[in-house]
């Protein structure tokens, strides 16, 4: 009798797990279909699926995790492992979003195999400004493996993580407890470069418990803004505040024009700016580009102020464009 209702349970909890998986992924693949102006149909779904897939994995993965540690208890995993661990373990936006890093990572390089661009080697098609005004700290980011953002990750090796810090090395007031407390929390950010905006996001909200990842994301990067200043050569600012962003697909932007301001959308453990070139509008099928930056300031360590007319900002330093760091 108590080995048939054994059974009756696990045969329960591996039908539940089944039905979940597939729900979940095809909401995952969905989300990721490109929306264009000749089929409407993608963008009214896209809004409604992401915030959804988002309240789904956040409010069924507890259940999935109590039914994965019952059929681990009663011993009748074989063969549902894979199944089991993957969506309830792992929140499905995360785990897309380790996938679309792995197969990016893989076509990047296979496209370039052993011709990867370096700082070297790359030739930028364009001069590039920092995307802020005055100084902000490299919290990330750099040209060597020391340094980089992610030098294992090909589309995030010259990546950059940008805050706002006081004299006393803090980037935020008081406790720092909400995003508003943060300096970096809705300063303006500037195009790069003149060109044309490609994607934007500003739906996206920020996350209101700094210190953590929001487990409502729907996107790790949240809100951003993506611009094409030349043949294969874009940038991303990412994490902007929601309701921010002033610029639209299609329009054509000037290098230091205020395209939206700094936020703690997405995947962010306090209002940053992620920053970086790519050679494809895709955050996760690009490849980071080595550009440098022209006319910019380093702040030393003795408050003293270094003119860099060409160069790459390295994790520690506090950078400010030329034209307005030097009043402050």
């Amino acid at each position: 009798m108590l080995a048939a209702k054994k059974d009756k349970v696990v045969k329960i909890l591996k039908k539940a797990i089944e039905l979940y998986t597939p729900v979940a992924l095809l909401f995952l693949l969905l989300s990721q279909l490109p929306s264009s102006p000749n089929n409407p149909f993608l963008g009214p779904f896209k809004e409604v699926a992401l915030p959804f897939l988002s309240w789904f994995a956040f409010w069924t993965a507890p259940v999935f995790l109590l039914a994965w540690l019952a059929l681990l208890v009663l011993d009748r995993t074989e063969g549902y492992t894979f199944l089991i661990e993957l969506p309830t373990l792992l929140s499905p936006v995360v785990w897309l979003t380790v996938l679309a890093q792995a197969t990016g990572e893989t076509l990047n390089r296979l496209r370039f195999w052993r011709n990867l661009p370096t700082p070297r080697t790359y030739r930028p098609q364009g001069v590039y400004r920092l995307p802020f005004q005055g100084f902000w700290l490299v919290a990330n980011g750099g040209p060597d493996p020391e340094t980089s953002h992610s030098w294992g990750i090909l589309g995030q090796r010259y990546a950059y993580d940008f805050v706002i810090k006081d004299s006393q090395g803090k980037t935020y007031r008081t406790h720092g407890r909400r995003p508003e407390d943060y300096y970096a929390f809705g300063a303006p950010l500037l195009a790069p470069a003149d060109g044309v905006v490609v994607r934007v996001q500003n739906r996206h909200r920020d996350c209101p418990w700094p210190g953590f990842l929001d487990p409502f994301a729907w996107s790790i990067i949240g809100n951003y803004v993506l611009i094409r200043h030349g043949e294969r050569e874009y940038s991303l600012l990412a994490h902007l505040k929601r309701g921010s962003v002033r610029v639209k697909p299609g329009q054509w932007v000037r290098a230091g024009e205020v395209v939206g301001e700094c936020g703690n959308s997405g995947h962010s453990t306090e209002p940053h700016l992620h920053f970086q070139f790519l050679d494809r509008p895709n955050v996760f099928l690009g490849l980071s580009l080595p550009i440098p930056f022209t006319g910019f300031l380093r702040r030393k360590e003795d408050g003293s102020l270094e003119a860099t007319p060409l160069g790459f900002p390295i994790r520690g330093e506090e950078v400010a464009p030329s034209e307005q760091g030097l009043g402050q």
